[in-house]
């Protein structure tokens, strides 16, 4: 009996302690579905295949508070396998998402059911891990904000570009290692040129390489998109306000040039973390990076905030305000 009352009165302290520690900690399972489903875009009025999460390009924002649990079910329609992963997050291995290497694949007319704490905040964004997938539209932004974090006019933002071509063959071309992009792009160099203009030696060298002008973007896309769009306008913001631009760069491998006509940008996180406030007149953002940056809707009338790819072939626009519009000029070639 001693020894009995001995383990009673070690066992207890401990079991009170669990119990009123997973009270304290206890939050919220948040749920999505997700449905994984072919589609159709229209982005240069030519009908394309694509692939859409819950029908929508990008997919939509899943939004979390730091402690929650999350509790995703994706759905495959589609008469493929394919995948989630949510990049930057920290997860349990088995649920990274990456086919055959973290997870199964989710094969056709099956459901796969993604079960983790969040243990973390900031923007992230999740995509496909299957094939080209992604390219083709499976990528959305992920949110997660600050325990007790007060609510602040905030707005996510996926940055992506398009090609009408199939990425399959993009992979084909890319590895035959042509000049076909370049000659889209209008950028192609030739060796009278190069000699003309006294960079025959670097003419030579580059060919020996094999590294073409445009090696820096190597792909001719059609458009270059922000939500799903080439121009897109918020008005659901106050003169004055202060917006953070939550941005994850979801393109297949376009960097991004970025600016602001209302003035300086003011980045304070980088991939999820928290950086001590920086004001910049425009920033590039690499493939899959995240950045959240401030910055202040106008008064009267309306700013723009413009992306443009490093090679300069085209852009997209995301307009702040109400009133005629402020423009960023075009970055020179």
């Amino acid at each position: 009996m001693a020894f009995q009352k001995n383990i009673y009165q070690k066992v207890l302290p401990i079991a009170v302690l669990f119990v009123c520690s997973s009270a304290i900690f206890a939050q919220k399972i948040v749920r999505y579905d997700l449905y994984v489903a072919d589609t159709t875009v229209r982005y240069t009025g030519k009908a394309v295949r694509a692939l859409a999460i819950n029908g929508q390009i990008p997919a939509p924002v899943l939004t979390f508070t730091e402690g929650d649990t999350a509790l995703i079910y994706v759905h495959n329609t589609l008469r493929e396998s394919t995948s989630m992963h949510w990049h930057g997050l920290i997860v349990p291995n088995q649920y990274d998402g990456v086919p055959y290497l973290t997870t199964a694949p989710i094969k056709p007319d099956e459901t796969h059911i993604y079960k983790f704490p969040i243990v973390q905040n900031g923007t992230y964004w999740y995509h496909s891990h299957s094939g080209l997938q992604e390219q083709r539209g499976l990528y959305g932004a992920l949110i997660v904000h600050k325990r007790k974090e007060l609510p602040a006019p905030e707005y996510a933002i996926v940055l992506s570009d398009w090609t009408n071509e199939n990425p399959n063959q993009i992979h084909r071309s890319l590895h035959n290692a042509t000049d076909w992009y370049s000659i889209k792009k209008g950028s192609t160099q030739n060796y009278g040129a190069a000699l003309m203009k006294g960079h025959f030696k670097t003419k030579v060298t580059n060919e020996w390489k094999r590294m073409f002008p445009m090696d820096v973007a190597d792909v001719y896309y059609n458009r270059f998109l922000i939500n799903g769009q080439r121009v897109q306008r918020l008005s659901q913001f106050k003169p004055g306000e202060q917006v953070r631009l939550r941005i994850a760069n979801g393109a297949a491998s376009s960097y991004f040039w970025l600016q602001y006509a209302g003035g300086k940008m003011t980045v304070v996180a980088s991939d999820g973390k928290d950086v001590d406030p920086a004001q910049v007149n425009r920033m590039i953002i690499a493939v899959s990076e995240t950045y959240d940056v401030l910055v202040t809707v106008p008064a009267n009338g309306s700013f723009e905030f413009k992306i443009t790819p490093e090679d300069r072939t085209g852009f997209a626009s995301l307009f702040l305000g109400n009133g005629p519009d402020s423009s960023v000029p075009v970055m020179p070639r």
